[in-house]
């Protein structure tokens, strides 16, 4: 009998096909060990927010998320991390880091500077942090922090000193009806010394204290084109705030609680917190003293337990004399981070209020994108006027690092309103990008 030739690559190939027609196909493994809650299509009120946030998501998948990820790509492609690694790290195991700094916020003088960052300075567990910036012979900054930690960083102690000197701080009147056409710069020189006490109670739950003494001086103001305070009290347009242009001298204590039910990253974001602050200061050249306290409250929801998370909170502040009148300057305000569509200095008073909702999610693995409307305004004394047709809205946009950073990156653009009863007009747009020292 005569057989025809078979190879033995072909009889392989025969034997591989008969294989996977018989294998049943196998189920997707689970990459991240979080039971692959993306192959569940979720429950139908999850499209609620995804309507509702679509031209977010184009902006943040097309304008910011896809480019970056082809820069990332690049980057990685070029060995750029190795090399910025290699600049800006050093000592031993190249913990140590070393930093330059820029930070532009229209409404206020840009400044470039320096960081530095050390690990175990000296002994093991010791932190030590240096920023400098300037922006100016008129405007000088230097921050010098450090922190021994224990127990793997559940507890920390800590010395910082402060020195800045300033002429652009802004300041149009107090309470909640103060307009554009009052604002006016002064400047300030501040120089402080404190020493903390921080432990990590469970989760993102803490307590920190902190007690010190700082110096301040009021001097020249200029800034963006705006009138200078005195030129403003000289012309009668704003009357003289209180204590403006007397250096004082005060100690200070604070404590601060923070109850959070919520576990670090890379755990769901969902959860309730509360924190609680409070101090005193005693003007110890003029006989002055006041408290400051108050609370923040909020619930976080994370859509789908991917760091996607939707956070309403509420937060107050009060001043109260204790003895005597309290400067202008050490009064509660609003700016910055809490309604962050307003220069810090835009809303003074014995009193703030300020309602936000906000949704943040992830960009890239050290940034996520935030989108945060706010309501609120200052106040006289325990909240007094306080009123929905009092309350200015603040709406921003942008960019922040992730996790409680010494320094850290922002981009961000913001615009804030007139009161409600004034028709809630655009009055106020803030663009903010560069680094900000956390510490």
């Amino acid at each position: 009998m005569f057989l025809c030739p078979i190879s033995r690559a072909a009889i392989a190939i025969a034997c591989v096909g008969s294989v996977a027609h018989a294998d049943p196909k196998r189920a997707m493994p689970d990459y991240d060990a979080r039971g692959n809650l993306d192959a569940d299509g979720g429950s139908w009120a999850l499209w609620i927010p995804r309507v509702v946030l679509s031209p977010l998501y184009a902006v943040n998948e097309y304008a910011v998320r896809r480019p970056l990820g082809a820069l990332v790509s690049h980057a990685e492609r070029k060995h750029w991390a190795e090399s910025i690694s290699e600049l800006f790290t050093f000592g031993p195991a190249d913990k140590d880091v070393i930093l330059p700094t820029v930070l532009i916020d229209f409404g206020l003088l840009p400044s470039i500077g320096m960081y530095v960052g050390l690990e175990d300075a000296g002994v093991a567990r010791n932190e030590v942090r240096l920023h400098a910036a300037t922006g100016g012979t008129s405007w000088l900054s230097a921050t010098a922090l450090d922190r021994y930690q224990w127990d793997n960083g559940a507890g920390a102690i800590s010395a910082r000193f402060e020195l800045t000197r300033r002429p652009d701080y802004l300041f149009l009147g107090t309470g909640p009806d103060v307009t554009y056409a009052t604002r006016a710069r002064y400047g300030l020189q501040r120089i402080e010394g404190s020493n903390s006490l921080y432990h990590r109670l469970s989760g993102l739950s803490s307590f920190t204290f902190t007690a010190g003494a700082r110096a301040m001086s009021y001097r020249a103001g200029d800034c963006c084109g705006d009138p200078s305070l005195d030129a403003r009290i000289a012309d009668g347009s704003v009357p003289t705030p209180e204590g403006y242009g007397m250096a004082y001298s005060v100690v200070f204590q604070e404590t601060a609680l923070m109850l959070d039910s919520r576990a670090p990253r890379p755990a769901s974001a969902t959860g309730g917190f509360l924190r609680l602050h409070g101090g005193t200061a005693v003007d110890v050249a003029h006989g002055r003293t006041w408290a400051h306290y108050g609370a923040v409250a909020g619930i976080a929801i994370d859509l789908d337990h991917y760091q996607r998370t939707l956070t309403l909170q509420t937060r107050v502040d009060l001043v109260d004399p204790l003895q005597g009148t309290v400067p202008f300057n050490e009064l509660a305000q609003l700016g910055n981070d809490q309604m962050a569509g307003f220069v810090t200095g835009w809303m003074n008073g014995r009193s703030t209020f300020v309602s936000e909702l906000s949704y943040r999610w992830p960009v890239w693995m050290w940034l996520d994108g935030q989108l945060r409307i706010a309501a609120g305004n200052a106040f006289d004394e325990h909240l007094q006027e306080l009123a929905l047709a009092k309350l200015r809205l603040s709406a921003d946009v942008g960019l922040t690092s992730i996790g409680a950073r010494d320094a850290a990156f922002e981009l961000l653009f913001g615009v804030g309103t007139e009161t409600l009863e004034e028709g809630a007009h655009i009055t106020s747009a803030r663009f903010s990008v560069g680094t900000r020292r956390g510490f």
